[in-house]
């Protein structure tokens, strides 16, 4: 059920059915190569949350483009850097997503799920739930990352669950998947994973034919933070400027992509299956 589409009255047998359960897919606004939009992360994520909770009902709430990005600041588009990039203060961020969940909360969830599909919100994230933990709210807040599913993982699943549970794929799909394992190519941002991703949700915004326009290879510029294991904000971005990490999907078809999103969308269900499940939930946060 998406929030925006119901009616007033529709709201508390909701309330029952979802056994109180809201979920928000949140990406960012950032540059992904030239083949992807900017919104992909919100976008692939938001769609995948949606056709999760068909299968698994769950309130799915308005999706959030504003993630974090931090280091956007700093890029003046039109002088080397990138037009598009949207980053809200540390600050505002986490008011707004505090704000957010005691709203949810007003309503009657007690089990809120941040979906995210931009790996930057991982340590944002990470300290919010902390920071509502402390608080003890009469709800609970989760976050899950929807991460990318490669070439590797598709093989994976197939050995796991068979040929037939991804139906969709044909003898050259497979040939493409082990070839790109076999080259041991790698994959990142607005790669194979991501590209397809986006291809299986919404496939009139990807632009394969701009997938070579830039290089995905990495400059190893910081690698020498990198490989000592420092953390610097600035680190990914002066490894790969173009906004870009991995080989070019220049292989890739509409029957992978959608083979993706199979699996993203399985394991979405899945997440939202335990979430409803107080039982396990209860055991898990008293």
């Amino acid at each position: 059920m998406l929030w925006e589409q119901m009616r007033e009255e529709e709201f508390a047998p909701m309330l029952e059915r979802t056994n109180r359960v809201c979920a928000m897919a949140i990406g960012c606004l950032e540059k992904h190569g030239q083949h992807l939009p900017l919104g992909t992360d919100t976008l692939k994520g938001g769609r995948i949350l949606e056709l999760a909770s068909e299968r698994e009902e769950v309130c799915v709430f308005p999706k959030c483009f504003f993630g974090n990005l931090q280091g956007a600041q700093a890029h003046k588009a039109g002088e080397g850097n990138h037009y598009g990039y949207m980053a809200l203060s540390a600050e505002l961020l986490l008011a707004l997503m505090r704000e957010i969940c005691d709203e949810m909360g007003r309503n009657g969830f007690k089990k809120i799920l941040f979906f995210s599909s931009h790996g930057g919100n991982r340590h944002f994230l990470g300290n919010f739930l902390t920071a509502v933990r402390a608080s003890k709210k009469d709800y609970e807040v989760f976050s899950y990352y929807n991460k990318l599913v490669m070439p590797q993982d598709i093989l994976a699943y197939i050995s796991r669950h068979g040929r037939e549970s991804l139906p969709k794929l044909t003898d050259r799909d497979i040939d493409i998947l082990e070839d790109y394992v076999a080259k041991g190519k790698f994959d990142g941002h607005a790669g194979f994973g991501e590209t397809s991703l986006l291809m299986g949700t919404y496939p009139e915004l990807v632009r394969l034919d701009r997938c070579e326009a830039e290089s995905g290879m990495s400059t190893h510029i910081a690698d020498p933070l990198t490989d000592l294991n420092i953390e610097w904000g600035g680190a990914w971005g002066r490894n790969y400027p173009n906004a870009y990490s991995g080989h070019a999907p220049v292989d890739l078809t509409q029957s992978i992509a959608d083979s993706v999103v199979e699996i993203a969308v399985s394991r979405t269900a899945q997440v939202l299956k335990l979430l409803k499940n107080d039982r396990i939930i209860d055991a898990i946060t008293k």
